[in-house]
């Protein structure tokens, strides 16, 4: 690439000539690490974790059958259920876990029964609890004889759920006087809130989105007597199996699995260290991977309890998470303790490079991927990265010659995956060889990592992935067209490390925001996966993990690279401040990169062009690290604490940096010293433009800002520019401006353009006004808005029509909710063939493949095979039919 993106190494390789010094003291954990962000650091208030480890519900959420001031409960006063099935469902406002206890005021007689019931989803809200242990959860039950209270046992303890329902399992009544949970995960700090570091900035949705990360990952981290207990029970749950040592493990979901898995490793890891701070859980269960490890080398892909072999992939993933774990901490003694198992783990892998210098998958066990095996460019990628990486590790373990080994082993590879998977004409990684695939996470992982030989092949690929983009998030190709947020989290990192900033934050607040924002999540949590229409369809239902660490991409890239601060070396001796702002104007937040070295950066990039940053790292005695000014495509003159050291091309001495230079990209200040730095440079008057995300689907521009649009019939008319657009549609030629649509984003100049083809007549039916209740079955894509200015939401079994729902995309106007209905019920749409038949027709026409309420589109010509071949599967188990419109 132009440039050695400087941003990539904390994921990328330790710094050699640095490593061979540190024998610093390793950090352990949070704990040690005990210095919290300041009590006015901005970003506390968006923290979801508790102060206390008793909480108690926000909020009643429904009540079935006869429940007499349900309400009491969040006071401590009596409700009374009344008759059996009676319930009342409480809602503790946010994902949590741990053990309930119920208080009772009485009950008509000493055989009374109470059940407890658990969801993630208010979807599975009922008597049943949402599956977590692979069977039928159902419900646990408390014996009530009079006034008194009960606490589940132990062993049934749940990890993660948001409602709780209880409900009368006999005839009679039941006063309940008080509900309260003992808070179980993060088991290792007295204060689960008080986190060392913190990340702010001018967009209030991306910094709901780090905090929802770092408490997801929170809540992955358990007693490692707490665990998934598998093979799972016929009924019910177990959640007391020993799934790893010491006092903590990172696991990779809070309802289920509840149990080591090391690909998860690879995105929570990072989340937790530059949020919580917590690297005891990913040590601990690090040491569980080793403690399985065969004879022959060979890792675990499923930790103890599922004790699972065969996967490449996950067996690499243990070893980056061990250099990730070394780059964190600088551990030495740990790792000197695992070093030759690490090594006997790499030999494992590199055996299975086969004549054409590729690794070759044989252990095809994945992630819920399809198509592992052979040449795979997931594989290949990250077999690059754990020699790269491996090579840094052998040098601090003081082998010179292994490290030799190990960075040419990485550039034969580098040559071979360049030589034999690159697809020019795509502009991306073939999944293998002879594979019409071209994957999220292979491709993701390659700019990532580094794999890309050039900075045009960075940007062709971070263009490619863009293409898979819808206004929910990235479809997965290799998940079967499903929105994958661990693929998602991988391709977040590949757009940053691409410099494609503004787009990497797009991703983010279209796809998080999704989750987070949806009705049918949790509000605070990330999914482990959902299906492109945006429903619990990508797994079984209510078996989707809600809390699953492998979806919190965002949190570590907001800090490594919007915030820009990451290591360089281990324990902070190396660091360095490369900030993406994209299309930020403020960022602000910490980093404690060691035992009590913080570092301090707050940056504003107004829309005059200037820029100004505070650097502190004052603490950090003994370190040196890099400072970078984006350049945004110009030149500019760089003061540092009021004096030029910088005049566009050379570098004038000052205190404290000992050089400068610049590329494409940024300018870097080097050698810094510790200190606190005020760096900076004018206005501009200009902004330099950034490459944005394209409108999904197929959209031809029809006017500049304030020019006019012609519309022949109704079309879906999209204004604006840099990834935001509002949408309307529209009868007849309309003004291209934000008296139409209103602003989407402001200061920025933008543009209409119109959806080719476009969508059949009389698309949109209005179902209710705003307050009301748009009713409907299935799962339909629902409008709310007025005059031009809608946001959109795919929802199942009806909506209510608020902004609470929607978000306002037109303040101060009256709105409605309008349906695009399911293609049988609208006479535009005819049925032209069955599933696995053939729909003809002639010229290009949009065909809807589905049943149910639930349909995938596109636009085709000349006919088309009606299968999920074609379309996907938008309803799986379900026979299909193509519709024509």
């Amino acid at each position: 690439m132009s440039r050695v993106p400087l941003h990539r190494a904390y994921r990328l390789a330790l710094t050699v000539s640095a490593c061979t010094a540190l024998l610093v003291a390793p950090t352990l954990g949070s704990p040690d690490r005990a210095t919290a962000a300041s009590a006015t650091d901005p970003g506390s208030a968006y923290n979801l974790s508790p102060t206390s480890r008793t909480l108690s519900p926000a909020s009643v959420h429904s009540t079935t059958g006869t429940v007499s001031s349900p309400s009491n409960l969040l006071s401590g006063q009596s409700t009374r259920l009344t008759g059996q099935g009676s319930a009342v469902t409480l809602d503790f406002g946010k994902e949590v876990g741990g053990i309930v206890t119920l208080h009772f005021a009485g009950s008509s007689n000493s055989s009374q029964s109470v059940g407890l019931a658990f969801t993630e989803s208010p979807q599975y809200i009922g008597t049943s609890s949402d599956n977590s242990a692979g069977g039928t959860d159902g419900a646990i039950y408390a014996t009530v004889s009079g006034s008194g209270s009960y606490t589940m046992p132990t062993d049934k303890l749940r990890g993660g759920f948001r409602y709780l329902t209880l409900f009368l399992n006999s005839s009679g009544w039941v006063d309940l006087n008080g509900v309260s949970l003992n808070f179980t995960a993060a088991p290792g700090v007295s204060d689960p809130a008080a986190y060392p570091d913190y990340f702010y900035s001018n967009d209030d949705l991306l910094n709901r989105i780090w905090y929802a990360g770092a408490y997801t990952v929170q809540l992955n981290t358990i007693d490692p007597t707490q665990g998934r207990v598998y093979p799972p029970v016929s009924s019910g749950w177990e959640n007391n199996g020993t799934v790893g040592s010491g006092s903590e493990v990172l696991v990779d979901g809070a309802k289920r699995d509840r149990s080591i898995w090391s690909g998860d490793l690879g995105i929570s890891t990072p989340t937790a260290y530059v949020s919580t701070g917590d690297t005891l859980g990913t040590r601990n269960s690090l040491n569980a991977l080793y403690a399985d490890q065969k004879s022959s080398g060979e890792l675990p892909w499923g930790g103890p309890g599922f004790n699972l072999y065969s996967s490449d992939t996950y067996h690499m993933w243990t070893l980056i998470g061990t250099s990730s774990y070394y780059l964190e901490t600088a551990d030495k003694g740990w790792l000197d303790s695992i070093w030759s198992q690490y090594q006997r783990g790499v030999s494992f892998i590199t055996a299975k490079v086969d004549g054409n210098g590729l690794l070759d998958v044989t252990g095809t066990n994945d992630w819920a991927r399809g198509d592992q095996g052979g040449e795979n460019i997931e594989a290949n990628a990250m077999l690059y990265h754990v020699l790269s990486t491996g090579a840094s590790l052998a040098q601090v373990e003081g082998n010179s010659s292994l490290a030799s080994s190990y960075s040419s082993q990485a550039a034969a590879l580098r040559t071979q995956i360049n030589a034999r998977l690159w697809d020019s004409g795509t502009g991306a990684y073939r999944d293998n060889p002879s594979s019409t695939l071209h994957p999220q996470d292979g491709n993701s992982l390659a700019v990532w990592y580094g794999v890309v030989p050039s900075a045009t092949q960075a940007t062709s690929i971070a263009t490619y992935l863009r293409g898979n983009w819808s206004s929910i998030g990235a479809k997965t190709p290799e998940f079967n067209g499903n929105i994958s947020p661990f693929a998602g989290s991988m391709e977040v990192y590949a757009h940053f490390t691409a410099d494609d900033d503004t787009n990497a934050l797009n991703l983010i607040r279209s796809e998080w925001g999704y989750m987070l924002n949806s009705p049918i999540g949790t509000g605070s949590t990330f999914w482990e996966g959902y299906g492109a229409d945006g429903t619990l369809s990508a797994y079984p239902g209510s078996f989707t993990s809600m809390a699953h660490g492998w979806s919190t991409g965002p949190t570590g890239a907001l800090t490594t690279d919007v915030l820009g601060i990451a290591p360089t070396a281990a324990a902070g001796v190396g660091y360095q401040v490369v900030p993406h702002p994209g299309d930020l104007t403020h960022v602000e937040g910490t980093l404690t990169v060691a035992t009590g070295k913080s570092i301090h950066v707050s940056y504003d990039h107004p829309t005059d062009g200037s820029f100004a940053m505070q650097v502190d790292s004052s603490s950090n005695s003994g370190s040196t690290g890099v400072i970078a000014v984006p350049r945004f495509g110009q030149d500019h003159v760089v003061s540092v604490n009021g004096a030029t050291v910088w005049n566009g091309s050379s570098f004038t001495a000052t205190t404290g940096i000992t050089s400068a230079d610049q590329d494409a990209d940024y300018i870097y200040l080097r050698g810094v010293a510790p200190g606190s730095y005020s760096v900076s440079y004018p206005a501009t008057g200009t902004i330099s433009p950034t490459q944005y995300q394209a409108l999904p689907g197929s959209w031809t521009q029809c006017a500049v800002e304030n020019g006019t649009c012609a519309v022949d019939g109704h079309k879906t008319v999209a204004f604006g520019a840099a990834g935001r657009f509002n949408y309307a549609t529209l009868g007849s030629s309309t003004a291209c401006t934000t008296g139409v649509f209103g602003d989407p984003d402001p200061g920025t100049a933008k543009a209409c353009y119109t959806e080719t083809p476009p969508p059949a007549s009389n698309t949109w039916t209005s179902c209710a006004a705003e307050n009301a209740t748009c009713s409907f079955s299935g799962v339909m894509t629902v409008a709310y808005g007025a005059n031009g200015s809608y946001n959109y939401a795919t929802l199942p079994g009806g909506a209510s029509c608020s902004n609470a729902t929607f978000g306002d995309p037109a303040s101060g106007s009256v709105k409605s909710c309008y349906l695009t209905g399911a293609p049988p019920s609208f006479t535009t749409w005819t049925s032209c063939a069955a599933e696995s038949g053939t729909c003809s027709f002639s010229g290009t026409h949009e065909v809807a493949y589905g049943a149910n309420g639930q349909y995938y589109y596109q636009s085709l010509t000349g006919g088309t095979a009606c299968g999920n071949s074609v379309f996907g599967d938008p309803i799986p188990g379900t026979a299909k039919l193509c519709y024509v419109q």
